[in-house]
């Protein structure tokens, strides 16, 4: 086989993979928010002091959209922080695809409480466990 053809044949079997790993492996932001509260759970805990707050989402005008209330007996927080950015990736890439807009309000930490063994966050830019689908 001469350099000519080498050179052919690895840049098509480059292509190849390139495509092959780029169709179909990638998740949607929809799958991540299914990823995101299946990994919360109910956000079960003992205290409120076990409750945590997470900034998720990206406004087109800046800021986060709400904020993720997650209970850290439950959850693993690199995990969450891994699958949380990555929607914050596709979320900002959604915004530039296509002309979405938001007001200029900014979404405020909400306050936690325990509501029956689970943490609870209280306001509108609250994403409570369970809603991450619902707020996608």
């Amino acid at each position: 086989m001469d350099f000519t053809s080498l050179a052919v044949l690895l840049f098509s079997s480059a292509i190849l993979l390139f495509s092959c790993a780029s169709n179909g492996t990638e998740k949607t932001i929809e799958e991540i928010a299914k990823d995101i509260d299946k990994l919360i759970g109910d956000g079960a805990a003992d205290s409120v002091e076990q409750c945590a707050i997470m900034p998720i989402g990206v406004k087109p005008a800046g800021g986060p959209w709400g904020f993720l209330i997650y209970s850290t007996k439950k959850t693993d927080r690199e995990k969450l922080e891994s699958l949380v950015n990555r929607y914050n990736e596709l979320d900002a890439a959604r915004n530039e695809e296509g002309d979405t807009f938001s007001s200029a309000d900014v979404a405020t930490e909400p306050a936690l409480k325990l509501v029956d063994g689970h943490c609870f966050g209280e306001g509108r830019y609250a994403w409570n466990p369970g809603e991450v689908q619902e707020n996608t």
